[in-house]
């Protein structure tokens, strides 16, 4: 992918246009790198300089702890950015990124990008909402993970990933082993979970494809009355 267009696909989605006058702004510190499946983007604690926007591919952010335990914080899909946080903590990833498929990603300098902050109030004001969306985003997640049973945070995440195209068939972003990770679990509870919904009709699964059936609709009902 040229980048033109990189910018132009960053820009749509993180400013909801594709002017000109940001093109411009982007293009002087900006680059596309492409990543194999499995290659280590970066790791916690790493310098880092760059905020990603992934073009293409999947790429996975995560947390280990010294006996190599991991918790998912969540997959990155097309079009959505991560390691903003760096604009913010300083110039320290907080976490670990590997892809999960071959990637091709827009890479901007951070410092640069701050230091047009300060003279772009759109890009500002820009930023603010998505890291005001980001932080919403975390604060779901320890709700989900200190408040609800497994049972509830995998039919809110199938819901989360039907809001894509709202057909009622979702397709997992990565191995079900990965996804339990990210919903703070075991893959041999996940496994037993995905069995009783489907015998209770709530989905049916292929692979990694899961069809939404009417009971799931009622149930999200009940949780959402629960809220």
């Amino acid at each position: 992918m040229e980048r033109d267009q990189a910018i132009d696909s960053f820009s749509k989605r993180f400013f909801g246009t594709t002017s000109e006058s940001f093109r411009v702004l982007l293009e002087s510190i900006s680059r596309v790198q492409k990543r194999r499946k499995k290659e280590v983007l970066f790791l916690e604690g790493e310098e880092g300089h760059s905020l990603h926007f992934l073009l293409s591919g999947r790429v996975k952010l995560y947390r280990a702890n010294e006996e190599g335990k991991e918790a998912v914080i969540r997959f990155v899909q097309p079009g959505e950015y991560f390691a903003e946080i760096l604009l913010e903590l300083g110039n320290r990833y907080p976490v670990n990124a590997i892809a999960l498929e071959d990637c091709v990603l827009l890479l901007m300098d951070v410092r640069q990008l701050f230091d047009k902050l300060q003279s772009t109030p759109g890009l500002s004001m820009a930023l603010i909402g998505t890291l005001a969306r980001r932080i919403t985003y975390l604060l779901n997640r320890v709700e989900q993970l200190t408040v609800s049973d497994v049972r509830k945070r995998f039919i809110r995440y199938l819901q989360l990933l039907d809001q894509t195209h709202g057909t009622g068939v979702v397709f997992l972003p990565a191995p079900k082993r990965e996804v339990a990770l990210l919903l703070g679990t075991t893959p041999e509870t996940f496994s037993r979970l995905l069995k009783k919904l489907s015998e209770e009709q709530r989905i049916t699964v292929q692979g990694k494809t899961i069809q939404l059936l009417a009971g799931f609709r009622q149930e999200m009902q009940e949780l959402s009355a629960e809220s």
